[in-house]
């Protein structure tokens, strides 16, 4: 392999690791504050229906709710990773365009 090729490769490899590492532990912060609040509000839940604080009736409105907060935090992990590819795939195109000389 030409040594061009090794270059650009190497390139390409530190361009995504430096992306991705960076907003990977973005990901993991917010991730773990939700999982947290999700477990949280679980036990709550657990707790109240074992009690018999909560009826049938509540629990199933606290368990809609627990699917909310579920739905929510999928979402916005899929938007993060929308915007984190976003951000690689410019990154990528504006280096091999510069690699092939074009001025972005």
């Amino acid at each position: 392999m030409p040594e061009s090729v090794t270059t650009i490769i190497t390139e390409i490899k530190d361009i995504a690791s430096g992306i991705l590492a960076k907003d990977i532990s973005t990901i993991r912060g917010f991730s773990e504050r939700q999982v947290e609040a999700i477990a949280i509000q679980t036990v709550l839940i657990q707790k109240g229906v074992e009690s018999g604080d909560i009826d049938e009736d509540l629990r199933e409105f606290f368990l809609n709710g627990l699917e909310a907060m579920a739905l929510n935090f999928v979402n916005t992990l899929k938007g993060i990773l929308m915007v984190t590819l976003e951000k690689l795939w410019n990154a990528l195109v504006k280096f091999l365009y510069k690699a092939v000389g074009v001025v972005v």
